[in-house]
């Protein structure tokens, strides 16, 4: 989402260019690793920002490559254009800027909170990267039982990698706590939601949470 076609345009030219990069960078170790690897020297710099949130959230750099290609497309677009607003949103991982008010839907599945809750993004909190993780929904590897985790950073590689890490963190309602407790801890991290059955919860700097008023909010998930 932005003011203009032609950013839209940029956004997908520079999606292709970095998704080039990946493509011809990645090795099967890269791919498939579910840990940190190491980067060999003169590796693209989307690599070595995938490899970063990789190494802080102990996840494989394949759990950043979404968010991590979202923020590269919408910064590419925002140093040519100086847009308004651009949005970028990748399966759920999202890089936003905006200088006026929009409502971002939380969508949890089948849980009980299910479509019920939306944020505000403002000028004020943004730009920002706000990367989501669900062990029950999408295509993605996940080794928790968590209906939906929502991770706020700066860095789209540390918000999209967290949110894999943390998901597979939570298994019961109980491991919540535990699991905002480690999140704390962790560089570049600035705030997250995490829903499980019937509880929620939330740690740090999120933008103010609302009632959800859009009846179309299922629509617009993202889907295969």
């Amino acid at each position: 989402m932005a003011d203009s076609k032609e950013i839209i345009s940029t956004v997908r030219k520079e999606l292709i260019t970095q998704r080039t990069l990946i493509e011809n960078y990645a090795d099967k170790e890269f791919l498939d690793s579910l840990a940190p690897v190491r980067i060999k020297k003169g590796a693209p710099k989307i690599i070595k920002e995938m490899a970063l949130g990789a190494k802080i959230a102990n996840t494989g750099p394949m759990a950043a490559v979404a968010g991590t290609l979202a923020e590269f497309a919408a910064k590419k677009a925002i140093a040519l254009h100086k847009p308004e607003t651009i949005i970028v949103e990748n399966g759920g991982d999202i890089y936003a800027y905006t200088k006026s008010k929009i409502n971002i839907g939380l969508f949890s599945g089948q849980n009980k909170l299910k479509d019920k809750l939306c944020f505000q993004l403002t000028g004020a909190n943004t730009p920002v990267s706000i990367c989501s993780s669900s062990s029950k929904m999408g295509h993605s590897l996940s080794f928790g039982k968590c209906d939906l985790s929502v991770i706020f950073s700066k860095k789209a590689s540390v918000a999209d990698a967290l949110a894999t890490a943390s998901a597979n963190r939570v298994k019961t309602e109980k491991d919540i706590k535990e699991t905002l407790d480690w999140l704390k801890k962790k560089k570049y991290f600035e705030g997250a939601i995490i829903i499980k059955d019937k509880k929620i919860g939330l740690v740090g700097n999120i933008p103010k949470l609302a009632k959800n008023q859009d009846p179309t909010l299922e629509t617009k998930i993202t889907r295969l």
